[in-house]
């Protein structure tokens, strides 16, 4: 019974909201903003116990002093202090003058403390997270574009001449090329990878709603 009824459930709305999106009519139209509405209250509870799973995680972590514990304190208070600032508006203590040159403000103007944190801290180790990745996607290049193959002869040439023109050639000749390998067999590629993941996601969906995939009910869930 426990797996019955959300089995059920999903099958019931997952072919109503099919229905739904071929029949242009207000009724239908209206059920889904109804719908709509539901799953934003939904996915703000999920998001709440998401938020009690990560305390949850990092707490038991510095309880047992685990492995790297002392970095679930820092995550748990700069999860209250984030949250803290985002909810309390109290404006006149929250707010500090800014002389950076990132958001286009005049200097000494004042902004939220929240958004201090988030220009100084957050982005920052967003692109130095960013900058390591592209270290490791210049070794697979360099793996990708070692021309034993046809394949990856071409891939070779291709990519020079893209990045040729981009960076260290500017004729006009080359920038034309570049722009047709972009736009033709580039684009048909993206397109014949875009219509693979949609087919799949489709397959993915029938699944779902036919009760064979049933990992979203958790453990025990998809015998």
């Amino acid at each position: 019974m426990q797996r019955r009824i959300p089995l059920t459930i999903t099958l019931v709305l997952g072919i109503i909201m099919m229905i739904q999106f071929f029949i242009p009519h207000k009724l239908s139209q209206d059920f889904f903003d109804l719908t709509y509405r539901w799953f934003i209250a939904i996915a703000s509870f999920a998001v709440v116990l998401s938020l009690g799973s990560l305390i949850n995680h990092h707490w038991i972590k510095i309880k047992r002093r685990r492995k790297d514990w002392y970095f679930s304190i820092v995550t748990l208070v700069s999860l209250a202090v984030m949250i803290v600032l985002g909810i309390w508006r109290a404006e006149k203590i929250f707010m500090v003058p800014y002389y950076g040159k990132f958001l286009g403000v005049p200097p000494g103007t004042k902004i939220p403390l929240f958004n201090m944190f988030y220009l100084f801290i957050q982005v920052p180790l967003g692109a130095t997270m960013f900058s390591m990745l592209a270290f490791y996607l210049a070794s697979a290049a360099y793996r990708a574009f070692r021309t034993k193959t046809l394949e990856s002869t071409l891939l070779l040439i291709a990519a020079f001449i893209v990045m040729g023109s981009v960076v260290l050639f500017n004729w006009e000749i080359l920038g034309d090329f570049t722009e047709w390998l972009l736009s033709v067999p580039n684009l048909a590629a993206k397109r014949g990878i875009t219509l693979g993941a949609a087919l799949g996601g489709i397959a993915t969906s029938l699944k779902i709603i036919l009760g064979i995939e049933r990992g979203y009910l958790g453990a025990g869930g998809g015998r």
